[in-house]
């Protein structure tokens, strides 16, 4: 990114992704409007890896702060606990805020962001701050934050689209009260061009997409099967050779994952999207994606707390004790690292699916998201619930 406000204050400064991404092959994705802030920033200290690195441990920390409040919301008392004596929201909030707290700073893909120096941790504390205030009513505010991350991963575009379907004219307009400003003065400052441009970028990769193992994608899964492109290397220059099967299945599963929340909306169209809905939909954009990189799976953190709220509270003991172990699993599979040493074992053989661990804790999740709406839907979840906890 540092680059590319050099690029920028240059002469080449019309032609940012032909100079930076395609010229100096440097891997530069981001849109045009993920550099305004830095910009801001810019003006009131110096733009450097030091003091870049220091504002993302204080934004890693607001996180932590933020998802402490939501598992403090999430769990707060509003029912008896469930027929069996499992603990229901009225559990004793105050250790499970504390681990909600220490949580970001133990959960891999939050971790990783923070070693590379990643700007996903801005990312990161907007969808915890959107799940929040979601859960609160705010829902307006909640599009404002999506709409904020929106400016730096794009592919959150795919919010406005989904509270359409909803009909979440609240949500909608808050995401556009973020984004219609940022879009219009980032056209201004960089020009047309630089963001007709970045389609290119966009296109490129999704025709090649990356092998290396930490793209936890269907993309990087079908790459790595078919043994097109390095594994255990990431270059910073080059990206997996095109290969038509490859973009095949990356075109399906991206159109599979970035349809499936909005057909839910018009399937249920009779009744609110809940936070569970939101949750559901965050996922899939990102699993949707021809390259998704260990730490864009950040975002599921605030989902283990909802599905965890929800799962307590079923009212069916087999249901409880098989999503309680399912949650486990996805959790291992999610939160630690496994050493590249162990990466290497399967490498160079079909079994380096076993690779994209990361992948599959989050279709897991997905899973039960998905298991846990369906149940509330049916009525077959919770007893004695009051009705005014179904709104979240």
């Amino acid at each position: 990114m540092l680059k590319a406000l050099e690029v920028l204050g240059g002469p080449e400064a019309g032609a940012l992704y032909e100079t930076l991404f395609f010229g100096q092959q440097a891997k530069f994705q981001y849109a045009p409007t993920s550099l305004l802030p830095l910009e801001l920033i810019g003006l009131v200290m110096p733009l450097s890896v030091a003091n870049l690195n220091a504002l993302n441990a204080c934004i890693l920390a607001l996180n932590a702060v933020a998802f402490a409040w939501l598992a403090h919301a999430v769990f707060a008392p509003s029912g008896p606990v469930t027929a069996s004596g499992m603990p229901g929201p009225g559990i004793d909030r105050r250790w499970l805020t504390l681990a909600a707290f220490a949580a970001p700073w133990v959960f891999y893909p939050v971790t990783r962001a923070f070693v590379l120096g990643q700007i996903q941790l801005w990312i990161d504390l907007a969808f915890t701050l959107a799940c929040l205030l979601w859960w609160m009513g705010r829902r307006t505010a909640a599009g404002f934050a999506i709409g904020l991350a929106c400016a730096i991963k794009p592919q959150f575009g795919l919010f406005l689209v989904w509270a359409l379907a909803w009909r979440r004219w609240d949500f909608a307009g808050g995401f556009l009260c973020a984004t219609l400003p940022i879009a219009g003065l980032s056209i201004a400052r960089y020009g047309w061009h630089n963001h007709f441009a970045y389609l290119d970028v966009l296109a490129f990769i999704s025709r090649h997409g990356e092998s290396f193992y930490a793209n936890s994608s269907v993309n990087g899964i079908a790459n790595r099967l078919l043994f097109n492109g390095p594994n255990l290397d990431f270059s910073g220059q080059a990206f997996a050779p095109y290969h038509p099967y490859v973009f095949a299945a990356t075109a399906l599963a991206g159109a599979f994952f970035m349809t499936l929340p909005l057909l839910l909306a018009v399937a249920r169209r009779v009744r609110h999207a809940t936070t569970l809905d939101f949750g559901i939909a965050g996922l899939c954009f990102t699993m949707s994606a021809p390259v998704a990189w260990e730490h864009h799976y950040a975002i599921m953190l605030p989902l283990y707390v909802l599905a965890l709220r929800f799962v307590l509270l079923d009212k069916s003991a087999s249901f409880r004790r098989s999503a309680l172990l399912l949650l486990a699993l996805s959790w291992f599979l999610s939160a630690g690292r496994f050493p590249r040493a162990v990466m290497a074992l399967v490498s160079d053989t079909y079994l380096n699916v076993l690779q994209s661990h990361l992948f599959f804790g989050a279709a897991i999740l997905l899973g039960l998201l998905f298991a846990v709406t369906l149940r509330r839907e049916a009525g077959r979840d919770v007893t004695a619930q009051p009705t005014l906890s179904v709104a979240h």
